[in-house]
């Protein structure tokens, strides 16, 4: 081989192995390349997501600062509330005391007692409303004590009368006493006599074109034979058109009603009234009716 060979054959190992070095190295720079644009993706992910949740944290921040707004609005709104409410009960029983004496007065005028009667009915109607208001501004307590469910139901009827007469509806009572679903509740009488007129007036609101009002009880069962009894299960019915399926989640939320003249509280003061006595409510409704039914102790251990 010439000298001149000899070196072209030297050229070309040296070349070749400049070759592989550049190689080797072409591919550790697209691996890493590679490496990086993964990174870069990683990160802009990232930057992302933080974004998002930084922007999700500010919209949370501003809807807390809303809501804390518009409780304190509630409150004092409240407050104002239930003083309104106590300063109009005194005039409201100054105006039912009167109108019981001009009925006493008036014994020999059936027509002008009824008068009076009506003056007596709206009377109590605007006492139940501001009740309400009074147990929606403040949260129940209950002051729990044995009373008779019988005798209770009874104390209802004289609010309820004229509303039944005016829409024509029939009362099924069947809680009377010696019934043999009469049973001793312990409870705190006055918040339970709301919560069984609220469920009444309900009850007739829905029933415009008349129908059947059905109050009943019965003995929870219990969960063992013998055991003491687990409470009572009281049943509150309508033979009204019921309650759409999508509104019944939402019939317990204040201010929630479909009728144009309610407020919209009667039913979640009812919740609180019961979760108070440590017993809870459901509901049943087809286009046949509805049915509320309360699970309330029966004596203090059952709670």
């Amino acid at each position: 081989m010439s000298e001149l060979q000899a070196t072209v054959a030297e050229n070309n190992i040296e070349m070749t192995e400049d070759l592989g070095i550049l190689k080797e190295a072409f591919t550790q720079f697209t691996t890493s390349a590679s490496e990086l644009e993964q990174s870069y993706r990683l990160l802009k992910a990232e930057v992302g997501h933080l974004k998002q949740e930084l922007s999700e944290s500010q919209l949370e921040k501003e809807r807390l600062r809303e809501e804390a707004e518009r409780n304190h609005r509630l409150a004092v709104v409240g407050e104002m509330a239930s003083r309104m409410a106590h300063e109009l009960r005194n005039p409201l029983g100054s105006i039912e005391l009167f109108a019981s004496l001009i009925r006493k007065e008036l014994s020999g005028n059936p027509e002008k007692q009824q008068w009076a009667d009506h003056l007596k009915t709206a009377v109590a109607s605007m006492n139940y409303a501001l009740t309400n208001l009074l147990l929606f501004t403040g949260k129940p307590q209950a002051q729990c004590r044995k009373v008779d469910l019988s005798q209770l139901i009874a104390t209802l009827f004289p609010f309820i009368a004229h509303r039944l007469e005016q829409h024509q509806i029939i009362c099924k009572n069947e809680i009377e006493p010696d019934h043999a679903s009469s049973y001793p509740l312990w409870c705190d009488e006055d918040l339970m006599r709301q919560v069984l007129l609220n469920l009444m007036i309900n009850a007739i609101d829905a029933m415009p074109r008349g129908g059947c009002l059905n109050l009943s009880a019965k003995e929870a069962p219990g969960r063992r034979q013998g055991q003491n009894r687990q409470g009572i299960l009281v049943i509150i019915s309508d033979t009204g058109d019921g309650i759409p399926k999508e509104r019944i989640p939402h019939i317990f939320d204040p201010f929630f009603t479909t009728k144009k003249t309610g407020t919209g509280l009667g039913l979640s003061i009812v919740q609180n009234a019961v979760a108070a006595h440590g017993g809870s409510i459901r509901v049943e409704s087809t286009a046949r009716g509805t049915q509320f039914i309360l699970h309330l102790p029966s004596q203090p251990e059952a709670r």
